[in-house]
């Protein structure tokens, strides 16, 4: 049954929604997203191309779409309120790491399918830009408890705390420390850590 007052056409317009935007985020990680076509996008999902454009807006709005997704998801909420309840601001930092953790675990491959396509898409680069400022928005709620709960080192802003956490822990680096250098999720997680520890916290 449909809930929440929508139609049967609703739900079942919703459900084809979401069935494209997964075979988007798959045919994209796999071919990139400039060598994916509408039409293979389509296939995968079993519908008409015309119905990727009217129900996604193609592919620039399955983008969109998969960026939404990684920089809205329940996650994001979740990982605020636990560092905002962190009594310490290195209890709030860890509490951090281990949300950046769970990002990555989970969204990786998009955020992998939109920084690539940013090198070559205006729209894609949009799109990141918009991620990149939904981060450091949150970011900014959690650096200023670690300030009021006293624990930024002195002379350091909420502004540039939030710059060089932003730096450490963004995916790239991420990625390559943890996959590029074989470092491992873990060993990764704790020298990211650190090195913001020590260059923002007291």
């Amino acid at each position: 049954m449909p809930e929440h007052g929508q139609s049967r056409r609703e739900l079942y317009a919703d459900m084809t929604r979401q069935e494209v935007v997964r075979s988007a985020r798959k045919l994209f990680g796999q071919f990139g997203y400039s060598q994916t076509i509408v039409e293979s996008i389509a296939r995968d999902a079993g519908v008409s191309p015309a119905t990727v454009y009217a129900q996604c807006g193609g592919k620039e709005g399955l983008l969109r779409a998969l960026m939404d997704m990684w920089t809205t998801s329940d996650l994001v909420p979740s990982i605020i309120a636990e560092c905002l309840a962190a009594e310490s601001a290195y209890a709030k930092l860890d509490a951090l790491a281990k949300g950046y953790v769970a990002i990555y675990a989970d969204f990786g491959d998009i955020i992998r399918i939109v920084t690539r396509a940013a090198a070559a898409s205006p729209a894609a680069e949009a799109f990141l830009k918009v991620a990149d400022e939904r981060q450091q928005n949150a970011l900014r709620d959690i650096v200023t408890g670690m300030r009021d709960v006293g624990g930024l080192t002195d002379g350091i802003t909420v502004e540039e705390a939030v710059q060089i956490i932003f730096f450490h822990f963004r995916y790239t680096q991420f990625a390559l420390a943890a996959d590029e250098f074989g470092w491992g999720v873990e060993r990764t997680t704790r020298w990211l850590t650190e090195r913001v520890e020590s260059a923002i916290l007291k």
